[in-house]
């Protein structure tokens, strides 16, 4: 079985390369265009969403960059809570009606992406266990000089 670190040959660089960064990512930004008609009376609602899942995404972020496995882990920890913060309002927004056909898939993804999560937390516990908080030599990411753009594909 794979490390989340690798995909086949391809060493992952940085953070936009994992999977279950990049689902995140494009649940935000859903829950970002899902909210955006939400009543009046509700955008502290919207900006408490959005505040949350964005999180998530800056949150594995600051993670993966990091200098120590532990460090890491905090952050995943953290983007879990996150997910959870953002799956309660979600749940305040559909008892309150604000939800309409179809943001219901919202929560599906969110529980597969907060599943993939759990399978990288296990792993960076089990790696921690094994080798120590100290991130390998050779498995450092990238410098961020490099970066390039998240591209969604939003057809779906």
């Amino acid at each position: 079985m794979k490390n989340e670190q690798e995909m086949g040959s391809k060493r992952i660089e940085h953070v936009e390369d994992m999977s279950v960064y990049r689902l995140f990512y494009e649940l935000a930004l859903k829950v970002e265009t899902m909210s955006r008609p939400f009543r009046s009376d509700f955008k502290w609602l919207r900006s408490q969403l959005l505040r949350a899942s964005e999180s998530v995404c800056a949150n594995m972020t600051e993670g993966f960059y990091s200098q120590y496995s532990t460090e890491y882990l905090q952050s995943l920890y953290r983007c879990r809570r996150e997910a959870r913060e953002t799956l309660t309002h979600l749940n305040y927004a559909k008892d309150t009606h604000l939800l309409t056909v179809g943001d219901e898939k919202l929560f599906s993804g969110y529980e597969d992406a907060l599943h993939q999560l759990g399978n990288l937390i296990t792993s960076i516990e089990r790696k921690i266990q094994i080798h120590g908080k100290s991130k390998p030599m050779n498995a450092s990411p990238a410098s961020s000089i490099n970066h390039q753009p998240l591209t969604i594909n939003h057809s779906s």
